[in-house]
C-alpha cells in the first residue's frame, strides 16, 4: 500500500497553501504536491541577474496585506512575514515633467490631483467614501465567500443605496467609468491603470466594479519585506507546524478517478498517493481536467466548456535590473516624492495611449510606445540587493503570440524590445544609463509559461476577466464553485472565483466549501454573504 492522506492538494502556489492550512488545522491530513523545487506559485524571488540582487519574477504588488483574512487567521506574522506599506503608493511622471502621486494620506492625493483639475480633486474626495465603505461592504465580502447567482446578488443589494450604487457601476465598463467619473485625461490615465494592471480589461461590460476596488486598493498597495517568497515561505511555516506535508519536485500526472470519485494521484516519478476523502486542484480549469482527469471520465458538454475557456488578451514582458544607484525621475523636479514610490506608471499618460497599446496587441505586436508597471523594491526594502545597490523592473502589456513567428519568436525578439523600452523608461528619467545598469534579466510571456506552467499563454491571474468568466461565472457559466462534477474533487486555484492576483480568495472560499461537504464547522470565521449584504443601507 502506498501514502495516503485526508486530502491531496495539487499545486504549492499561495491558493493550495492556504487551502491546506485551514484544512489541516480543521483536522484533515494534508498533503502538498508542487511541480517546482520552491512552494509559492507567483510568489518567487530569485537572484537572477547577480548574486545578492533579489528579483520577485511575478508577484510583487501584494494589495491589502497584512489586511486580508487569511493573514490573520494563519499568524503569518508569528512565521517571520513583514508587510512594508509605503506612503507614496502610485506615480503618474508625465513627459512634461509634472506628476500625479497617490499617497495613503488622501489630503495629499487631493492636493497632487488638483494641480490638473479641481473638479477632480473634488470627485474624488467624495467617491474615496463611497469606494471605501462600497469595498468593505460589498466588493470585500464577496471575495471572501463563494459566489451566488446574480439574481439572489441583485435582490438583495437593490433594496439598500449603496448596493444599488453598486449594481449600476458594475454594469459598465471601466473605461466608461473613468471618462464618466473624471474630466482630466491625467486622472483617467491613472484610473485605467490601477485597473488593468490587475488584469482586468478595460472595456469588457460587467467589470465596473473593478473601478471602486482599484481606487480603494490604490492606497493599500504593499511589499513582502526580503521578497515576495518571504510571503509563501511563511505560510508553508504555518502548514508544517501544523503538521501539514509539503511534497516539493512532485509532479502530478493523473487524478485517480474510480467510480466517478477522486481517490488519489499518480506521479511522474511513478508514485501513486490515495486520498482518503478529496483531491483539490490549484491548477488551471483545461489542465485539471483535459490533462490530469481525462475525457473519458467527464461529460462531453462539461468538456466543450473546459475546451472553450479562455486566457488572458495579453502577458507581461519583464526587465528585471540590477543597479548602481536608484533612478530619479525628472518629474521630482516637481513632487519630490515621485522618487520615493511604490508603485510606477511609466509611459501610459492617456486613454488614447493604452488603446494604441492593446490594438497593437490584438495585432501580435508589442507596443511600439511603450507604457509600463515600475518599481524600485529596493527603495523601500534594502535587504534586496547588496548595501548601496538596487534592483528595479518594468513589465509591459505585451502579446503572447507574435504577429512575426508566434510564441516562439520571442526568444529572437526580446534583447530588442528590451533597448525599446528602456528606451521609453529614460525619457522619464535622468540616470537609467548603461552604467547604472549592472546586470538585467528579460521575462517574456513565454517564458511564463514556460516557468509556471498554470500560466498559460503568460497569463498571470490563470483564465481571462471577462464577464463570462468572473464571479459566480468563475470558470464558466453553470459551474458550482470550487466543486467539480467528479465527486470528490474541488478546485481552489485562481481559475475560481474570484480570480488571480495575491488574494488568496480561492483557497480560503475552497476550505468553506469543504468543510460543508464533509459537515465539518469551520474553525475560523468565514463571512455570511448574504446576512451582510441583507443589513446594508
Amino acid at each position: 500500500m502506498g501514502e495516503a492522506f485526508d486530502a491531496i492538494i495539487v499545486g504549492g502556489g499561495h491558493n493550495g497553501q492556504i487551502l491546506s492550512a485551514y484544512l489541516r488545522k480543521a483536522g484533515l491530513e494534508t498533503l502538498v504536491l508542487e511541480k517546482r523545487t520552491e512552494p509559492g506559485g507567483g510568489l518567487c524571488t530569485e537572484e537572477v541577474t547577480i548574486p545578492g540582487f533579489y528579483h520577485n519574477l511575478h508577484a510583487f504588488f501584494l494589495r491589502w496585506i497584512p489586511d486580508l483574512p487569511w493573514f490573520k487567521d494563519l499568524d503569518l506574522a508569528r512565521y517571520g512575514v513583514r508587510m512594508i506599506m509605503p506612503d507614496v503608493q502610485t506615480v503618474l511622471p508625465f513627459g512634461d515633467g509634472k506628476s500625479l502621486v497617490f499617497h495613503r494620506d488622501d489630503e495629499r492625493t487631493i492636493k497632487s490631483i488638483s494641480y490638473f483639475s479641481k473638479k477632480d480633486a473634488n470627485q474624488y474626495r467624495g467617491l474615496l467614501k463611497r469606494f471605501r465603505r462600497m469595498n468593505d461592504l460589498i466588493i470585500t465580502p464577496e471575495t471572501y465567500a463563494p459566489p451566488i447567482s446574480f439574481e439572489e446578488k441583485r435582490a438583495l443589494l437593490e433594496k439598500s443605496a449603496l448596493g444599488r450604487d453598486y449594481l449600476d457601476f458594475s454594469e459598465q465598463t471601466p473605461v466608461a467609468l473613468a471618462k464618466e467619473l473624471f474630466e482630466s485625461e491625467q486622472m483617467r490615465a491613472m484610473l485605467i491603470f490601477l485597473v488593468t494592471t490587475k488584469m482586468f480589461l478595460h472595456d469588457e461590460p460587467g467589470l465596473g466594479y473593478s473601478v471602486p476596488s482599484a481606487i480603494a486598493g490604490a492606497l493599500k498597495g504593499s511589499m513582502c519585506r526580503g521578497g515576495s517568497h518571504t510571503l509563501a515561505h511563511g505560510i508553508s511555516a504555518f502548514v508544517e507546524a501544523q503538521g501539514g506535508r509539503i511534497q516539493e519536485a512532485s509532479h502530478v500526472r493523473e487524478i485517480t478517478v474510480e467510480g466517478g470519485r477522486a481517490v488519489g494521484v499518480a506521479l511522474d516519478d511513478g508514485r501513486t498517493i490515495r486520498a482518503r476523502r478529496l483531491v483539490a486542484s490549484s491548477v488551471d480549469v483545461p489542465q485539471t481536467f483535459l490533462g490530469m482527469v481525462g475525457e473519458d471520465k467527464l461529460d462531453p458538454g462539461f468538456i466543450e466548456k473546459v475546451k472553450a475557456y479562455k486566457f488572458s488578451k495579453w502577458g507581461l514582458f519583464g526587465v528585471h535590473l540590477a543597479l548602481n544607484e536608484s533612478i530619479n525621475y525628472k518629474a521630482s523636479a516637481f513632487d519630490p516624492d515621485v522618487n520615493t514610490g511604490l508603485n510606477y506608471n511609466v509611459g501610459l499618460e492617456c486613454l488614447e495611449d493604452l488603446e494604441t497599446h492593446m490594438k497593437e496587441i490584438a495585432e501580435g505586436i508589442p507596443p511600439t510606445k511603450p507604457g509600463m508597471q515600475c518599481a524600485q523594491p529596493t527603495l523601500h526594502d534594502p535587504l534586496q540587493a547588496p548595501s548601496g545597490k538596487h534592483t528595479a523592473f518594468l513589465w509591459q502589456f505585451a502579446p503572447y503570440h507574435l504577429k512575426d513567428g508566434g510564441a516562439a519568436a520571442w526568444d529572437r525578439v526580446k534583447e530588442e524590445y528590451l533597448e525599446v523600452c528602456l528606451t521609453r523608461w529614460r525619457e522619464y528619467t535622468t540616470n537609467l544609463t548603461r552604467r547604472n545598469i549592472v546586470a538585467s534579466y528579460l521575462f517574456t510571456p513565454l517564458d511564463v509559461e514556460r516557468k509556471l506552467i498554470n500560466m498559460r499563454s503568460g497569463d498571470h491571474c490563470v483564465g481571462r476577466a471577462s464577464r463570462d468568466q468572473m464571479l459566480e461565472n468563475r470558470p464558466f457559466p453553470g459551474s458550482s464553485p470550487y466543486r467539480t462534477p467528479i465527486e470528490g474533487l474541488y478546485l481552489c486555484g485562481s481559475s475560481t472565483h474570484p480570480f488571480g492576483n495575491i488574494t488568496g480568495a480561492p483557497g480560503y472560499n475552497a476550505a468553506k466549501t469543504i468543510c460543508e461537504d464533509l459537515g465539518m464547522d469551520p474553525w475560523w470565521r468565514p463571512p455570511d454573504l448574504k446576512a451582510a449584504w441583507s443589513r446594508l443601507h
